[in-house]
């Protein structure tokens, strides 16, 4: 695979992301993720929810995280968009970093957060999937 193929593949992988979580469709966000990924939303854990748990490094918590995100009251549908920057491929890992945006109707506005992203893609089983996954919010989260 050349570098220009993974790059297609990663950018097609990132629209995948970005229409899971539009769709809220948990089942479809964890498939794009390592059996083991590092997910570390703003904050650095479950904002406003349950204490960490220990599975923390896990795709049950990656889906748990969606899920009450999903179930926000008055969230409706959910809008997440995903501006890639930059993607450096370094053999069996490459890495993408951009800015995203989160807006749902929850009755306040439809933004909810804005920020920036990183994402750590690595080879598993012959697949890009994410491994390490970070949000880095610039605003202040209204949820």
């Amino acid at each position: 695979m050349t570098t220009e193929d993974v790059l297609n593949t990663i950018e097609n992988l990132s629209r995948q992301l970005q229409s899971a979580i539009g769709s809220q469709n948990t089942n479809e966000i964890t498939k794009l993720y390592t059996e083991n990924p590092k997910f570390l939303p703003r904050g650095g854990d479950i904002p406003q929810f349950d204490p960490l748990p220990e599975n923390r490094w896990s795709k049950e918590y990656l889906s748990a995280y969606w899920e009450k995100v999903f179930r926000i009251p008055t969230m409706g549908c959910c809008k997440y968009i995903q501006r890639v920057n930059n993607i450096e491929v370094l053999g069996d890992v490459a890495y993408e970093i951009g800015t995203y945006h989160l807006a749902a109707d929850t009755g306040v506005g439809e933004d909810l957060e804005e920020g920036a992203y990183f994402i750590l893609w690595k080879k598993e089983d012959d697949q890009w999937k994410i491994a390490v996954h970070i949000l880095n919010t610039g605003s202040s989260p209204k949820w």
